[in-house]
């Protein structure tokens, strides 16, 4: 029923020094109170409440405070219910006297607390208003409150109310014990179980209390008591500090019931342990395929319904959540299902056969695909047959197997890609051996043909020319398949060393000029199209002029007497810190068909098995280029038709550098190498045999090293200017020739920064060269060696020092 204050007729209250309130009682399912709510308060009772009235007003006990006495609630209970009177006293700051009485209205109830200022409870009432603030600190729904002085074990009873444990030991003992300790004995001995006696004493012994308060303002015990007509009881023995001093340490304990709470959690625990129990008992193969499941729902196949049980995915699986099963699966399939599985599907989920189809199947499953790209299995569970075994009932299980179709999906393409690259092997393998194997047969063959003719000048200077030709290739396809290894290993390439562009181009253009003017082809620098605004860079100039050189080399390679090939290099685009080139290059040679040119990039890519033999490539050039592109950023694009030509395109981005200080240009014939003296470090015999021929052919003294420990303690045990070069291998034990190098350059002598330090190694790749130049080394030859080469490098190094 509502509340209208009107009916209660509450204005005669509204002004009255008496606090008073009307209370509705909550009650819980089985008609015991839990509470109440505060329907009118007049101000003074807000006040005595420490509340504003519009905080109280509506508002339930439980919301203002955190505990509730069972005493009050029955009073309240008694009022409302049974038309029954209460009355009981109250120490707050003072002593209050309450009266509950009921309120004309079933449910309802009044309160009234007034004070009572003649009425004294104990001889030591003045003192209350000194008590006043540690009282505050205990709630007034405490059923005993004591003042305890904990040094002494003394104390005083501030409280105590009837129907309790401690009130009936306080009438009928008619002892007085001297010390609180005293007091709790005989309490433990009379109320508290044998087993919980000794802990009951020792938490409430005055030395325990004091112990635990020294490091806390307030400490709570919770025990089982019991009365002499054998009722169980529960009670919360809540302790504060008041006044505490070197000789003093008081504190008050007070006493609550605490048995509405522990049955509201008891009623509440068993509520769910019987919520439980059913749900193990009627639903075990639900329990155990709900953790695979997001969607289960139980099947009638007689009724054709069903109704769901469970859905842990609504927004993928938004299914209604009972109905006709035969009118659902197809509005499913029609919306959910990708068309290619809507047939298969249907053909599934139709319960007319499902008995028949599963007659000696527990479960059947189907995979299917969503049209929002999701992957779906549907499980379909035997649930209950009836007694000749046929099907009557079954569950529908459904849950999302998008991840594993994508995992199969990877694995599937993992296999893909093995098979790939294990045919690539086969025919890496296969090429290798045929290219390997051609030059070294014409290295073979032309040794057995020198020999048969050892008198034969002229067939002896044939075979050495074929045999150093097929050696010059054997070499290049190494350093191609090296150099490929080497690209696909590395993560990433040094893209910080300063560099001139013009020289780089310059170089690029000079060598190939003199290749392509040996098969009368016109090379032509298209000026017109050529634009360097930004000579001097930052990148990695070894790769650069790596990739230039394969495309100009593949141009002059495949193209005609009589043709021609353009190559340009022209700055696309610029700002304060990067500039980005295009590097071109356009022939008249024989083309690509359009199909080739898709896989011109891969690896042993050649449109004609006559062109290995006939132009004498690995099929490797343009996977280099391709591979050096990308390392360095940029793109590569090739243009090409059949028997027209080809243009490749070739676009890098650099950082802008600052200008270079280079060296005059190196002149043949300007510097002399005769007399001149030179360390060789070289671990191998042959190499070193190789190296001090060709040195010693062009009037040189050679003096040799077995490693580089031994080469730099034979530079530091001359004088400075007695070497006027040194020669140095990479891989030797001890030490190699790059940390040799570092040595030397840091000795404190005159010759140490000057003198020429050339890398011979078998070691060719880009990196290698670039920490040759790191370590401090002029140049970098890689063997095996030629003698012009090295003669024309001996002598830039030498003018360079001189």
């Amino acid at each position: 029923m509502a509340f209208c204050q009107q009916d209660f007729h509450l204005d005669i209250f509204q002004n009255s020094p008496a606090a008073y309130c009307v209370a509705e009682l909550i009650l819980d399912t089985d008609g015991h109170p839990t509470d109440w709510i505060y329907r009118y308060c007049n101000p003074a009772f807000a006040e005595l409440k420490g509340y504003c009235l519009d905080d109280m007003i509506n508002h339930s006990f439980l919301n203002l405070y955190p505990q509730i006495d069972s005493e009050w609630l029955n009073a309240y209970y008694a009022a409302a219910y049974e038309n029954k009177i209460s009355e009981m006293d109250l120490m707050l700051d003072e002593l209050y006297h309450v009266v509950v009485v009921p309120a004309g209205q079933k449910g309802f109830c009044s309160c009234m607390i007034y004070a009572e200022r003649n009425k004294k409870i104990e001889k030591n009432q003045d003192s209350l208003t000194e008590e006043k603030q540690g009282l505050k600190k205990l709630l007034p729904e405490y059923v005993s409150l004591y003042r305890i002085e904990l040094n002494s074990g003394k104390y005083e009873t501030l409280r105590l109310i009837g129907n309790t444990n401690a009130r009936q030991m306080a009438e009928q003992s008619g002892m007085v014990f001297s010390t609180f300790d005293e007091y709790t004995e005989h309490y433990a001995e009379n109320f508290i179980l044998e087993e919980d006696r000794e802990e009951f004493k020792n938490w409430h012994s005055c030395k325990n209390m004091k112990k635990l308060l020294c490091n806390t303002d307030k400490i709570t015990y919770h025990y089982h008591s019991v009365s002499r007509e054998g009722k169980d009881s529960y009670y919360e023995a809540y302790a504060v500090k008041e006044k505490t001093d070197d000789q003093t340490f008081q504190i008050f304990l007070g006493y609550r019931n605490i048995d509405s709470i522990l049955y509201k959690e008891r009623s509440i625990q068993q509520k769910l342990q019987e919520a439980l129990e059913q749900a193990k008992l009627s639903n075990e193969i639900i329990t155990a395929i709900a953790k695979s499941y997001q969607y289960i729902s139980q099947i009638d196949i007689q009724a054709d319904t069903f109704e769901e049980i469970i859905n842990r995915d609504k927004i993928h699986l938004n299914f209604i959540r009972t109905g006709i099963l035969s009118v659902n699966n197809k509005r499913v399939c029609r919306q959910d299902v990708a068309e290619e599985y809507q047939e298969t599907f249907l053909k599934f989920t139709d319960i007319t056969t499902l008995p028949e189809r599963m007659k000696s199947e527990e479960s059947v499953d189907l995979e299917y695909r969503m049209k929002d790209g999701s992957w779906h299995k549907m499980r379909l569970i035997e649930k209950k047959r009836d007694e000749n075994g046929c099907l009557t009932h079954a569950l529908c299980a459904i849950r999302s197997i998008s991840d594993t179709k994508k995992r199969e999906q990877d694995l599937m393409y993992q296999v893909a890609e093995a098979k790939k690259d294990a045919a690539l092997k086969s025919r890496f393998l296969s090429n290798m051996s045929h290219d390997i194997r051609t030059p070294m047969n014409g290295i073979l063959g032309m040794l057995d043909l020198a020999e048969r003719y050892p008198d034969d000048q002229e067939m002896q200077k044939r075979c050495r020319d074929k045999i150093r030709e097929s050696s010059k290739y054997l070499v290049a396809l190494v350093n191609d398949i090296l150099d490929m290894n080497k690209l696909e290993s590395e993560t990433e390439v040094k893209q910080n060393i300063p560099f001139d562009l013009a020289e780089l181009l310059n170089k690029v253009n000079t060598s190939r000029e003199k290749m392509a003017a040996n098969k009368l082809i016109d090379y032509v620098v298209n000026w017109k199209r050529a634009g360097i605004k930004h000579r001097y860079l930052i990148g990695n100039p070894l790769y650069v002029e790596r990739i230039l050189t394969i495309i100009a080399d593949n141009a002059v390679k495949f193209t005609n007497a009589g043709g021609q090939i353009q190559v340009w290099g022209e700055e696309k685009t610029a700002d304060d810190r990067h500039v980005t080139y295009q590097f071109g290059c356009s022939d008249t040679g024989i083309g690509m068909s359009e199909e080739f040119v898709k896989r011109a990039f891969d690896m042993f890519s050649q449109e004609n098995e006559t062109s290995r033999s006939k132009y004498e490539g690995s099929g490797l050039g343009l996977a280099i280029a391709k591979k050096i592109a990308d390392k360095l950023g940029g793109t590569i694009e090739i243009q090409s038709q059949k028997e027209k030509g080809t243009t490749v395109l070739i676009t890098l981005t650099f950082k802008i550098g600052e200008r270079i200080e280079t060296e005059e240009p190196y002149v043949q014939g300007e510097v002399s190498l005769e007399g001149l003296r030179v360390l060789v470090a070289e671990d191998n015999e042959l190499n070193m045999e190789i190296a001090k021929y060709m040195l010693e052919e062009n009037g040189m003294q050679v003096e040799g090293a077995v490693d580089g420990m031994d080469a730099v303690k034979k530079f530091q045990n001359t004088e400075p200017g007695y070497y006027d070069v040194i020669c140095m291998d990479i891989m030797m034990p001890n030490l190699n020739g790059w940390d040799a190098a570092r040595k030397i350059r840091t000795m404190k002598r005159a010759d140490a920064e000057k003198i020429p330090i050339i890398a011979m190694s078998a070691n060719a790749f880009t990196e290698d060269i670039i920490k040759s130049r790191i370590s401090g080394m002029d140049r970098h030859v890689a063997k095996p060696l030629d003698m012009n080469q090295l003669r024309n490098v001996l002598k830039e190094c030498v003018k360079k020092h001189t």
